[in-house]
């Protein structure tokens, strides 16, 4: 069975769906609002720029435990989601079913690349992951109640790389295993979002140098979902996670 600890490429895949997730246009230039809204600072005091912020290491504290929380509520969404892809796929078990997904996955890759911006019932999957929440509930539960609305709120937008993750969850047959591979995706979209809790200053910085180049980003995740696509499609994906997995044991020293 797959575990966390072994090198497998699917995992890997995951974790950068996550994180081009994180820089799509339409989650990235509002995380500064995300951050103010669930901790309920603004975003001067998260920077620091105002005389409020004196109290530096308790603003600090506040933005990393609410957005631990908010992590937590779209953590929980999306291993359900992977949980529920494998456990259909496990009912499904056939090689066709990696074929429709390898199918599937190129599809997404290609709408990532813009092949399809000209279809207008197409066009909800570019929306903007707006907060649509007028009153946040109060306290840490209320954060956690916002990543979960807001692991909805940004399926849209994210739609074509999400579901090319639950797609290779579907694959897998094991539960435990889809769940891993979305606690995973989860992830990747979870460190970039806590290293920003951590520090906005640092976020902003990056943004500014990363913003002219998002169009390109995009562009690379939709050519890397084309290339998982056709792997999975010709079942090389699990091939090469096999391989790495016995490379990884193989160069492990025995103590026994």
């Amino acid at each position: 069975m797959n575990s966390l600890f072994t090198p497998n490429v699917s995992f890997l895949v995951a974790f950068l769906a996550g994180l081009f997730s994180f820089i799509s246009p339409c989650v990235f230039p509002l995380i500064p609002s995300y951050l103010s809204y669930i901790s309920g600072l603004s975003v001067k005091e998260l920077t620091g720029d105002e005389e409020a912020s004196k109290d530096k290491p308790k603003i600090k504290f506040t933005a990393v435990k609410h957005s631990l929380m908010f992590i937590l509520g779209f953590t929980i969404v999306f291993v359900l989601l992977g949980v529920f892809s494998s456990a259909v796929g496990s009912l499904l078990h056939s090689i066709w079913l990696m074929r429709i997904a390898g199918i599937f996955i190129i599809i997404m890759g290609l709408f990532v690349l813009g092949a399809f911006n000209k279809i207008k019932f197409l066009s909800f999957m570019n929306a903007d992951a707006n907060i649509n929440i007028k009153n946040k509930p109060l306290g840490l539960i209320g954060s956690v109640l916002v990543g979960v609305v807001f692991a909805a709120a940004w399926t849209p937008c994210i739609g074509p790389i999400l579901a090319s993750i639950l797609f290779i969850a579907s694959t897998m047959h094991n539960t435990t295993a889809g769940a891993e591979l979305l606690f995973v995706y989860a992830m990747g979209l979870a460190v970039p979002f806590f290293i920003s809790s951590v520090s906005l200053n640092l976020f902003l910085s990056a943004f500014k140098k990363i913003r002219p180049f998002i169009k390109t980003i995009s562009v690379i995740s939709g050519v890397i979902l084309i290339a998982v696509g056709i792997l999975i499609f010709f079942n090389y994906l699990s091939i090469i996670s096999l391989y790495f997995g016995n490379a990884f044991h193989y160069n492990i020293p025995y103590n026994g």
